[in-house]
């Protein structure tokens, strides 16, 4: 892993972070008032406790990646580069076993006793935005991190390029589908249809939509609403 490779990797860090913090402020905005899900209801924990356990998250993942990259890099991440057609596979393929991987550690999680003492962290949120997508016992967010690098590995090892677009997308679509807005421009369509099917499982059906990317998981195990 080559220097550029961590400038790319922060930079990526840097835009999701900008990214929660703009969806975080506008599902809150009156400006953007007719394009959330649901209002906002009274939360069952404040806001300082919410900060701190965002930010722990943020600190533990960042130190599990540190990790894994010192003793596990070589697992995951491939010296040569590979042509484009190499790299759309790669990241499918990752993303692809990510999400059947984490369809039943999700559905695990709703277990009476994971959802008592891990799962039920995020959902003591009532109403999730893009901030508590990392408000997650400390449990869950290993396994998540821990799933996702499981899946590159047996992928790979994956080139450069295809790691850090499976973190992007990755990192992406865990902080949109908890956005709790659907907004009308065409290219949000794919990010709308992910937020929906994610506020039915935080909002009316705590069993269904378990996957997180691909709602085909759920329409197989016939847990799709």
């Amino acid at each position: 892993m080559t220097m550029g490779f961590f400038i790319a990797l922060g930079c990526i860090l840097v835009f999701d972070g900008v990214v929660m913090a703009f969806f975080a402020w506008a599902v809150h905005s009156p400006r953007f008032a007719r394009y959330r899900i649901r209002t906002p209801d009274r939360q069952r924990i404040s806001n300082g406790r919410k900060a701190v356990n965002i930010a722990l998250n943020a600190l533990l993942a960042l130190s599990f990646f540190a990790f894994v990259f010192v003793y596990f890099g070589d697992n995951l991440i491939a010296a040569e580069s590979v042509p484009g057609v190499m790299i759309f596979g790669e990241v499918l393929a990752s993303l692809m076993l990510y999400d059947f991987m984490y369809y039943f550690l999700h559905r695990g999680m709703h277990h009476p006793k994971f959802m008592k003492y891990v799962h039920g962290v995020h959902h003591y949120v009532r109403f999730p935005t893009s901030a508590e997508s990392i408000f997650l016992h400390p449990v869950e967010n290993i396994a998540g991190l821990g799933l996702l690098c499981i899946a590159i590995a047996i992928v790979g090892p994956i080139s450069a390029v295809s790691f850090l677009m499976v973190f992007f997308i990755h990192h992406v679509a865990n902080i949109l589908v908890h956005s709790n807005l659907v907004l009308p421009h065409p290219a949000f369509k794919l990010f709308n249809f992910w937020a929906i099917k994610h506020d039915i499982h935080h909002g009316k059906h705590l069993n269904r939509n378990y996957a997180s990317i691909f709602p085909f998981w759920d329409q197989m195990f016939g847990t799709y609403a």
